[in-house]
């Protein structure tokens, strides 16, 4: 695989960001089909010369050149969520919540669509020798807690909680060979999102089973850090924990894809 499989030559940043990015390669995606999962989901098919070639752990994302107003660009980082190499095919699920520019992006794109996206890269994976994993967080943690849970070859092995809206923005999770993977879903209703108080009560009263388990925490900043608290308490080793935020509350993501920090 070369080092672009892009239809035009990358730009400066671009290059820049491909000397930085161990394995990472850039993509010319073109999206194939649009499918509304949940009132505040969106699944975005897509596909680009050379993707079947493309390898990923799962927990791993594309970073996207989302468009922004007056020509401009932000790059923002969405979960493989699912690949199809005989097609070829990535599917990645966006939350729409927020005025963004990668909600707006994916709130309007249609099939014939375009975008330079960058990857696979990320280091938030599956723990190989954990005998148990966990993993919480809020609905932009949906996608790649399913995708990973969904990747262990035991699902009862994987202990997934996560919060959403309402009973209409849960999604099924299932391993390729149709075995399900089970998930609390916690509904926040009115809530505020960055509000932590149900996931916070979910991991006190979570049984942890037997062995050295693995955490994957993600979503909002002060959430993350949070529930990483809470973890701790309970017994977890700091390196037991993977934690990502992917948001702050009050405060656009930098251009860079990563929530600014206090």
């Amino acid at each position: 695989m070369t080092d672009s499989a892009s239809a035009g030559p990358p730009s400066l940043e671009t290059s820049a960001l491909l000397r930085r990015l161990d394995d990472a390669h850039l993509w010319d995606l073109e999206v194939t089909e649009v499918v509304a999962l949940s009132p505040t989901m969106r699944r975005l098919r897509l596909t680009a010369p050379g993707l079947a070639e493309l390898t990923y752990q799962s927990g791993q994302d594309l970073m996207l050149a989302v468009p922004g107003p007056e020509r401009t660009s932000f790059r923002r980082r969405y979960t493989i969520r699912s690949f199809d190499a005989t097609a070829p095919t990535i599917d990645i699920d966006v939350v729409l919540h927020g005025d963004g520019p990668g909600a707006a992006w994916a709130g309007s794109v249609q099939p014939g669509g375009r975008i330079e996206a960058i990857g696979p890269r990320g280091k938030v994976v599956i723990e190989a020798n954990a005998d148990w994993h966990l993993f919480a967080g809020d609905d932009s943690a949906v996608p790649a807690s399913l995708a990973m849970a969904e990747s262990l070859p035991d699902p009862e092995r994987a202990i997934v909680v996560l919060e959403v809206d309402q009973v209409a923005d849960e999604q099924p999770a299932r391993r390729a060979d149709g075995r399900p993977v089970p998930v609390t879903w916690l509904h926040r209703g009115a809530t505020d999102p960055a509000s932590a108080a149900k996931l916070i009560a979910a991991l006190h009263a979570v049984p942890l089973p037997a062995g050295r388990g693995h955490a994957y925490l993600a979503g909002e900043l002060g959430v993350v850090a949070q529930l990483r608290s809470v973890l701790l308490e309970r017994g977890l080793a700091a390196e037991q924990i993977s934690a990502k935020p992917y948001w702050r509350a009050g405060r656009a993501n930098a251009a860079h894809g990563e929530p600014d920090r206090p």
